[in-house]
């Protein structure tokens, strides 16, 4: 009875943390339109939104988030940091990469990463659809603040009273020209090691390992 206790004991401290982990440990990558066509070697400049909760800024200081865009082809990984703008929660990143299939995926730290889409080069980029989850919050988000938000003519994607569309693949088209590439977004769960399970499974082992320990001194006592 004792040791179950003491493993309530340590418990309680986990459980009372967990519970602002899982509220809010979310975020939305929107894009902006992006190129209709990318060339091995050729730099390019994407524009980015990283929303909490998919409709607003990130409600701790930007200065803490390490945003940018990582690309993989499963051999590769290149990794490129993004650089704030004026506008609340918009970055940019300037991208070249050579000739193959990449997972674009978004960097959002204290938020985990997620995959945006598929960028071949050269070639166009195809993009992840927008989850169900993230469009119900920027709508519920605009209706609570009266169609209020934080931004002017320069705002992210699909914010603008209603709620964002699914992005569609980019056309081809001359590497001059833009687009019109609806946004791209992911929503995002809190890394693993913010979730109360992986609290409470660390708890648990402490605990076991300390059983263990004390029934090994109860039999070397006796």
């Amino acid at each position: 009875m004792r040791r179950l206790l003491v493993l309530l004991a340590l418990l309680a401290p986990v459980l009372a943390l967990a519970a602002p982990a899982r509220a809010g440990g979310w975020a939305v990558t929107y894009l902006d339109p992006v190129p209709a066509t990318f060339q091995p070697g050729t730099s390019y400049t994407l524009g980015s939104w990283l929303l909490q909760h998919g409709n607003h800024p990130y409600g701790g200081a930007e200065s803490d988030l390490k945003v940018g865009l990582r690309f993989t082809d499963g051999k590769r990984s290149l990794a490129f940091d993004a650089v704030k703008l004026k506008e609340p929660a918009h970055y940019a990143t300037a991208v070249a990469l050579p000739a193959g299939t990449w997972q674009v995926v978004g960097v959002q730290e204290w938020f985990a990463p997620f995959e945006l889409g598929t960028l071949t080069v050269p070639g166009a980029f195809t993009a992840k659809p927008l989850p169900a989850e993230a469009k119900a919050a920027a709508a519920d988000w605009l209706n609570g603040n009266g169609g209020k938000d934080p931004w002017g003519a320069v705002r992210p994607p699909g914010l603008g009273g209603k709620a964002p569309a699914a992005a569609a693949p980019a056309q081809p088209a001359a590497p001059a020209a833009l687009a019109p590439v609806s946004p791209v977004a992911a929503a995002v769960e809190a890394p693993w090691w913010r979730s109360p399970y992986a609290g409470l499974l660390g708890v648990l082992a402490v605990g076991g390992l300390a059983l263990l320990a004390v029934r090994r001194s109860r039999r070397q006592s006796l």
